[in-house]
């Protein structure tokens, strides 16, 4: 494994336990989510050519850990998220490292100092079905709030859907735009509601939607040197959103996803 990478990981691990001892203080549900859900389950750890963290939080446990962490956090570290930065460019929470000397995300650089290792934290909302035609609106709203966000933030538009989208953002203010996100997020957060999603994900909404059960109490499994909080039905989240996830994908797409300088 390349040096810098595992230093990296190491770094974010790091931030995993400190959020870990947050949420056992407050008695906070976690998962790991995402590709990290997929190392836990696959490597017991890191996947080997990952280089960041993604937990989620059921929607109750994502705003008290929002309520909770900022004056709990360690030093080393900060909340990230539209109520804490001004110029806030995601839907959802990054745990960040504050030393930023070694690995830096220069391309919001512009928008925060602190742009170091992180941890993602996705909100997990109720939706009434597996899909729908109304889940299907609401999956789009989301991707075309996001979009103009980022206009108004850090990215160019790149051809002329993209310039709609870029003269779109001229007409909300960022704030304005984390509130109607939020809005769309919850919009059908209803505890009748059978299925749970994951709409900050850069996955398909339809292979982050499952049964509120998948989820329930989670079971605890091997993640470097710790244990972990996991789905219930991980095995079935994972083959949702992976297909096979116990195969290794060729060697071509064992790539880092993130920028870090």
């Amino acid at each position: 494994m390349n040096k810098e990478l595992r230093k990296l990981q190491l770094i974010e691990l790091g931030i995993l336990k400190e959020v870990d001892r947050i949420c056992k203080k407050y008695h906070i549900t976690y998962y790991m989510a995402e590709g990290s859900l997929l190392g836990a389950m696959r490597h017991n750890g890191f996947i080997p050519w990952d280089d960041d963290l993604d937990i989620a939080m059921l929607r109750k446990d994502y705003e008290r850990f929002l309520q909770v962490a900022p004056k709990e956090i360690s030093k080393d570290y900060e909340i990230q998220y539209s109520t804490t930065i001004t110029k806030y460019w995601s839907p959802f929470i990054k745990v960040r490292y504050l030393d930023n000397r070694e690995f830096a995300q220069t391309h919001i650089a512009h928008l925060t100092d602190h742009n170091g290792p992180l941890l993602d934290i996705f909100p997990i909302d109720n939706v009434p079905r597996m899909d729908s035609f109304r889940q299907k609106i609401q999956a789009k709203k989301i991707k075309l709030y996001r979009g103009m966000l980022g206009f108004k933030l850090y990215r160019k538009p790149k051809n002329i859907k993209t310039f709609i989208v870029f003269l779109m953002s001229k007409f909300y203010s960022i704030k304005g735009l984390h509130k109607r996100l939020d809005k769309t997020f919850k919009k059908y957060n209803n505890k009748n509601n059978k299925y749970l999603v994951n709409l900050a994900s850069y996955y398909n909404y339809k292979k982050q939607t499952f049964p509120v059960k998948y989820y329930g109490k989670p079971r605890y499994v091997k993640f470097e040197d710790m244990m972990v909080p996991v789905p219930k039905e991980a095995e079935k989240v994972l083959n949702k959103i992976y297909g096979d996830y116990t195969v290794l994908p060729p060697v071509e797409k064992r790539v880092i996803k993130h920028h870090f300088d």
